[in-house]
């Protein structure tokens, strides 16, 4: 029933913006659309590696090999990743957000994929991964049955949160497009909304 109230409020703002990169296949995308591919909820893992580019309360967005790529107007209210084992359309590796507590610049460790933000960046696909901290071994009492082997307890995705990330790819995208005009990038850029995963 969560699940199905939260999907209501899935909406998002589009603005204006493009960019055309080359395209590169994942299991995780329906390749037959190419750059239009979209992440396929069935072919993503329920826990993925990640590593943090963004740590949370960050203004410096960075790119994968560590330049600087841009200062934000505002902190990122979350920490911003990549999952290295799943190429985007785009050839780069597929963006995650972490929520939760602040992970330090170049952190590495796996996390539970809880849905998708859905983006596009310049006329292209830019969907990021929701994903949750894993609660450490010990905190949480998290078992199945007697000899069944149990997966990693996770924090929660709230309404809250969600409300939040909505808030800020709204916030994002009018930035996003600015910035991509100033670098003479045009073409359509928007926030799209969420999905939400059952793993």
């Amino acid at each position: 029933m969560m699940d199905r109230a939260m999907a209501l409020w899935g909406g998002g703002a589009a603005v204006t913006l493009a960019c055309v990169r080359p395209s590169s296949a994942s299991p995780a995308f329906d390749s037959r659309n190419g750059s239009s591919s979209r992440v396929q909820r069935d072919k993503v893992p329920g826990f993925v590696d990640i590593v943090v580019e963004v740590p949370k309360g960050s203004f410096v967005k960075r790119l994968p090999d560590g330049a600087v790529d841009y200062v934000g107007p505002m902190p990122s209210p979350f920490n911003y990743g990549s999952v290295p084992a799943i190429p985007a359309p785009d050839g780069d590796p597929l963006d995650a957000l972490i929520l939760g507590n602040h992970l330090p610049y170049g952190y590495t460790g796996r996390v539970k994929v809880k849905g998708v933000m859905k983006f596009i960046d310049a006329g292209l696909v830019d969907d990021k991964l929701i994903c949750t901290q894993l609660i450490p071994a010990g905190a949480s009492s998290s078992s199945g049955r007697e000899g069944e082997p149990t997966e990693p307890a996770s924090e929660d995705l709230t309404m809250l949160d969600l409300f939040a990330l909505t808030s800020f790819f709204n916030v994002y995208a009018a930035c996003k497009s600015t910035l991509n005009t100033i670098r003479g990038k045009t073409g359509r850029t928007a926030y799209e909304g969420w999905e939400l995963f059952e793993h």
